[in-house]
Parts: C-alpha cells; sequence; structure tokens
C-alpha cells in the first residue's frame, strides 16, 4: 500500500511508475484516486465545521432553555437537527469514499524509481560448459530413478512430481544446507503455518492481485504461495523499538501456486519446495540490507559450484510488492536454459502499511519498517542445475563439496 499523502504531493510518482510497470490502464484509477482523496480531505473539513456548530448551537439551546425562551429555543433545535442531517449526510459519503479508497489503495503496485527499461545482467559467476554427451534433468532423473512423474500426474494431475530415493535425499540436503547457511548469515529460522487468511494475503500483497494464482479451501483459508507470507504476518499490527531493528527470518516451507502452464515436469509446478529469507529493518537502511540479502544468495549459490548471474529487474518485470528486484538464474545446460532461483526484493514500506508494522525511533517517532524478501534458495530449479551441471561421463552426478557432508556421499550414481 502506497503513502496517500506522498501521492498526493507528487502524483506523478505513481502516474510514471504505472506506465513503466506495464499499467497504463490504471491512469484513470490514479486520477480517481486523487479525486476522491480530495473530496475526502474537503468533507473532513467541512464535518469538522458542522461538529464545533452543532455544539455551538446546543450550548445556545441550553442557555435558552435555562432564560426560559421557548420560541429561541425551538428555532435553535431546528438549526442543530438541520446541522446533524448535514453531519450526517457528510458522515456517509466520507464512508462511501474510504471504502472506494482501500480498494483503489490495493490495486496500486509499489512505486518503481530508477529501474532499468530492460532487464539488466550485472554479473555472471562460474563457467558454462556445455557437450554433446549431456542430458537433460529429466533424462537423468529417469535413468537414476530419482523422479516419478508419472504416478504424480495420475494422482493429483499436471503441475506435480514425486522425489523417489536420492533424489529425495538430494532435496533433504538442499534444504538443510540452505537453512543451516541462512543460520550463520543471520537469520532466525521459523516454522510458520502453511496455510494462513484472506488477511494476511492481502497484507503480503498477494491479494486481491493474484487472487486466481492462489489454491483456498472451503472455509476461507489459503494455502501459502511462499513462507514470506506468514514470515510477514509474525509481526502485523505490532510496534517494534528501533533498537529490535534489523530482524532476520529464515523458513522452509512447501510453496502452492496455480501455475497455470504447469506441465509434467520439475520446472513449472503447482506444489515445490523453497527456503525463503525476510528482514524488517529501519527505513534508511533498507537499501543496503538489500545489497547485504543479495550477497548472501550469491555467496550460498558460489558453494553449489554451478554457473549464475545475477540480474536487476525492469519496473515492469518487477514483483507487484516490490521497489527494486535482484534475480539470481542458474544455468541448466542440458535444458539450455537460464533458471529463475531467486528474487531479491526490497518492499519499502508497501507491505509494512498494509500490515500495520511500525517501529518507534529513539527520538519516538512512529515509522513503518521497510520489508525485503528472498529466496534462499528456490529448490526445483536449484535441483535441476545441480543434475545437469555436474553430471558426469559415467551417468553419476557429483555432488558439491559444501553438500557432501549433508548428503553423505560424494556422487548420485542411481542403483
Amino acid at each position: 500500500m502506497l503513502d496517500p499523502k506522498l501521492v498526493e504531493e507528487k502524483p506523478a510518482l505513481l502516474k510514471n511508475s504505472l506506465k513503466e510497470r506495464g499499467f497504463k490502464e490504471m491512469l484513470k484509477d490514479a486520477d480517481s484516486f486523487l479525486k476522491l482523496r480530495k473530496e475526502w480531505r474537503d468533507l473532513k473539513t467541512k464535518v469538522d465545521k458542522l461538529r464545533h456548530q452543532r455544539n455551538v448551537v446546543s450550548k445556545a439551546i441550553n442557555e435558552a432553555i435555562k432564560a426560559g425562551k421557548k420560541q429561541e429555543a425551538a428555532k435553535k433545535k431546528k438549526e442543530a437537527r438541520k446541522v446533524s442531517g448535514g453531519v450526517k449526510k457528510a458522515d456517509d459519503r466520507i464512508s462511501e469514499i474510504e471504502k472506494r479508497l482501500n480498494i483503489l489503495s490495493l490495486e496500486f503496485p509499489n512505486l518503481a524509481i530508477d529501474l532499468p527499461k530492460k532487464d539488466k545482467v550485472l554479473k555472471e559467476v562460474g563457467k558454462i560448459k556445455r557437450e554433446k554427451w549431456m542430458k537433460s534433468y529429466e533424462e537423468i532423473a529417469s535413468s537414476l530413478n530419482l523422479m516419478d512423474f508419472n504416478s504424480s500426474v495420475q494422482m493429483s494431475g499436471t503441475g506435480f512430481y514425486t522425489l523417489i530415493g536420492e533424489g529425495a535425499k538430494l532435496e533433504r540436503a538442499l534444504t538443510n544446507f540452505f537453512l543451516d547457511r541462512g543460520k550463520k548469515q543471520g537469520y532466525n529460522e521459523i516454522s510458520p503455518p502453511l496455510l494462513v487468511t484472506e488477511r494476511a494475503m492481502v497484507n503480503s500483497g498477494h491479494l486481491p492481485k493474484f487472487k486466481e494464482g492462489m489454491f483456498s479451501t472451503q472455509d476461507g483459508l489459503y494455502l501459502i504461495p511462499t513462507s514470506e507470507v506468514p514470515l510477514l504476518n509474525l509481526y502485523a499490527g505490532k510496534t517494534l523499538r528501533e533498537e529490535q531493528l534489523p530482524i532476520y527470518l529464515t523458513a522452509f516451507s512447501p510453496c502452492f501456486r496455480v501455475e497455470k502452464g504447469a506441465t509434467r515436469g520439475y520446472m513449472r509446478v503447482k506444489q515445490f519446495t523453497k527456503v525463503e529469507l525476510l528482514k524488517f529493518v529501519r527505513q534508511e537502511d533498507s537499501f543496503e540490507e538489500l545489497d547485504k540479502m543479495l550477497k548472501d544468495v550469491t555467496e550460498t549459490l558460489k558453494l553449489l559450484e554451478i554457473p549464475f548471474r545475477t540480474k536487476l529487474l525492469s519496473a515492469e518485470e518487477t514483483g507487484f510488492a516490490a521497489a527494486k528486484t535482484y534475480d539470481l538464474d542458474v544455468y541448466a545446460p542440458g535444458s539450455n536454459e537460464w533458471l529463475e532461483v531467486s528474487s531479491v526484493s526490497n518492499c519499502t514500506d508497501f507491505q509494512a502499511r498494509r500490515a500495520r508494522i511500525k517501529y518507534v525511533t529513539k527520538k519516538g517517532e512512529r515509522k513503518f519498517v521497510h520489508t525485503l524478501n528472498g529466496s534462499g534458495l528456490a529448490i526445483p530449479r536449484t535441483f535441476i542445475a545441480i543434475l545437469e551441471n555436474l553430471q558426469q561421463k559415467d551417468g553419476s552426478i557429483k555432488i558439491p563439496k559444501a553438500l557432501k557432508s549433508y548428503f553423505g556421499k560424494d556422487k548420485i550414481s542411481g542403483g
């Protein structure tokens, strides 16, 4: 949610951001928002004056009654009823405007400021190696008996998978490795709920914008699309002290998304596992903290011995709740694709305004925290990149040195 005062003072910020993000159809909504805010302010001023007038008239009625001036008291009562009617009419209209403003404010994305017009690759790490003998992850998984796609599709439909034997073991190894990396980097591990309320999804920015992409239950709860949602809502409605910040959290969870393009496989799926990173920080520290989070994720990726790149996203590609996002993509030679395994984002005060998360400065000022999130990392595509980059000519998969103690072996050989 945007700061309405900022939008009023600098309407061009919102309008330019909508254009850059590809939401030109919402420019009329921006004009409506500004018009309604003006009407709301004017009515608030009018109501204050009317209430003051009502108080003055009430006082005059009491004085007239005490003085025995019945006609004057009756006249003042008539005036009071007229003023009260004006107050009610204005209050009703204010209520209508506030409902409409709330709907509009939930539709607007975060402001995109000083972002490139096109995605910008900032850095590539590791040497890309493509050999004719290299296989795709599906071929590798089949030959080493790591996955079962057919049974999964039969029982659940497209977009689901089953990991088997050393495939399941590799997922567990990656999960524990990522969580331990987060702990070393200062993140506190949390095990959150997988079902959350509609309010929690609104707080994170996933609703109402992405309702069609969410799974919901018969009693109105939502399966989380990422553990960012429950981690953020741990502090919903709370006011922190400045000295409590920054707060670093991490969590592993299954993630559930209505992936319309989901097919048989492990690339685009409706259920997958991920380790999430989330921060609550002071406003003035958020972009420095974004750089730190990016470094945390890239340092973890380096230990996996697979090629990856860092990309600054354009305004059009930046997520709804984010003001600035870096994507980290791993290269999969067998599939000949770059695969996103993490998006590291600064959401500034956008989520905090929705979730009402504030902090009190040492000077006693109340401010909204800034929130940041990133995958540390998403497991399926990291899994694919390991299989395809570290496959050997004999058909086995080399396990990265940093992962050996978690996996318990130095290679996957099947059988």
